[in-house]
This record gives structure tokens, C-alpha cells and sequence, in this order.
């Protein structure tokens, strides 16, 4: 079996090869930390499956995952990552990956979630289909603060509130005209229930802090 390990922290990615040997014989990794190693990877070698962070270099994968989704087709996308699987995972399946894990599960369980999604499954966890069917069930949105009802760009925005960025900051940084960050802005405070931009700056800032993610952590448009 052909892995490819996509995490930009070689430590952890020595721990997942370790693990991922019981997978099955004759297992070979290619290992990656940028979005073009995985994309060359995948697209020259066809490994088996790809099982990656949610971010690499401080940038979410979704758009990475997508592209493999579109170049590398066989090889399906398990992701592997520390952040909430409650407010995450429906983004990464929504961009084309089959299974979502979270770092801290027990090791049987992650390696459940090799096989499964390497097998074609689908691979989440029973907390997180119990929150789909209830969510089909009452046509309601059941979120963490409202957070995953929020777009990628709004996502990016929020975070970058979160870490103290003005509206002129932002608008630079993202190429955009004061005026939409400002439609943005509008769009998540009524997203999360929010009233003032006072209130919206300290719960980018606070959750930010419980992800325990770097003030620039940043989406991809």
C-alpha cells in the first residue's frame, strides 16, 4: 500500500508512519509539507490514500483538496488534524474528502480510518453522523458559536478579526475593498448572533485561542 503522509511537522508524520506500518504489508510512505509536494506526489506515484493535516504551512487544505479531488481522483483524501471535528469536518468532506480523524483518537480508531477510507468508505465519527441526521431531522443549523455556517471567505475574515487585524488591514491583505470586508463582517455577526464588533473581535479572539492556532491561521479563498 502506497501512503502519502502530508503534515508539516516531521515529528508527527514519524509517528503516523509508525502507526500506519499495521496497516497492511508492504506499506511505503511518501511524505509531504507543502500543497505542491502533495499535489507532485499524488499526481506521479497514485499512492492509495492521502492522509494530511487540515492545514499545512499555516494555510487550510481544502482548496488542496480539492485540486486532488481533480488531479488525483484515486486517490481519496483522509484528514487527519488536531481542530474541532464538529466545525471542520463537513468543510473537508464538502471539499472532496472521504474521512475525517482527529489526532488525539485512539490508535485503532485512526487506523480503522485508514482502511475504511483507503477502501472507498466513508469514515467519520458517530458524534459527527448524529449531528448530520439531527441536522437533516430538524432542518436546523447545529453549530459551535454558529461557526461552521460561515463561508471560507468569512471563515478567513473571522480569523483574521480574531488576531487583531483592522478593516483596513484585512482589505489589503485579501485584496479587497474596505467596503466588503465590511459586508463580511456584517454577514458573520448576524451568522453568530453578534451585535457589536466589540463582541465579534473577542470571540474570534477567544476561539482562536481554545484552537490554540497561530494569530495568521488563515483559510484560502
Amino acid at each position: 500500500m502506497r501512503i502519502l503522509l502530508a503534515d508539516d511537522q516531521p515529528i508527527l508524520r514519524m509517528g503516523l508512519m509508525a502507526l500506519l506500518c499495521q496497516v497492511g504489508k508492504h506499506v511505503v510512505f511518501h511524505e509531504a509539507d507543502t500543497h505542491p509536494d502533495v499535489l507532485s506526489i499524488a499526481t506521479q506515484h497514485s499512492p492509495h490514500i492521502a492522509v494530511m493535516d487540515l492545514s499545512l504551512s499555516g494555510i487550510f487544505t481544502f482548496d488542496l483538496i480539492k485540486n486532488l479531488r481533480k488531479h488525483a481522483p484515486r486517490t481519496p483524501v483522509l484528514v487527519v488534524s488536531m481542530q474541532d471535528e464538529m466545525l471542520y469536518a463537513e468543510r473537508a468532506l464538502k471539499a472532496g474528502a472521504r474521512g475525517y480523524a482527529m489526532k488525539n483518537w485512539s490508535s485503532q480508531t485512526l487506523l480503522q480510518a485508514v482502511r475504511a477510507v483507503s477502501q472507498g468508505k466513508i469514515w467519520v465519527s458517530e458524534q459527527f453522523q448524529n449531528r448530520v441526521i439531527e441536522k437533516m431531522m430538524t432542518g436546523s443549523e447545529i453549530t459551535a458559536q454558529g461557526i461552521s455556517t460561515l463561508s471560507d471567505r468569512e471563515l478567513m475574515v473571522f480569523r483574521m478579526i480574531g488576531s487583531g487585524l483592522k478593516k483596513s488591514d484585512i482589505a489589503r491583505k485579501l485584496n479587497l475593498s474596505p467596503n466588503t470586508v465590511e459586508t463580511y463582517r456584517s454577514h458573520i455577526k448576524q451568522k453568530l448572533g453578534v451585535e457589536t464588533g466589540a463582541e465579534l473581535s473577542r470571540i474570534a479572539f477567544l476561539q482562536l485561542q481554545e484552537e490554540q492556532l497561530p494569530p495568521n491561521y488563515s483559510a484560502t479563498a
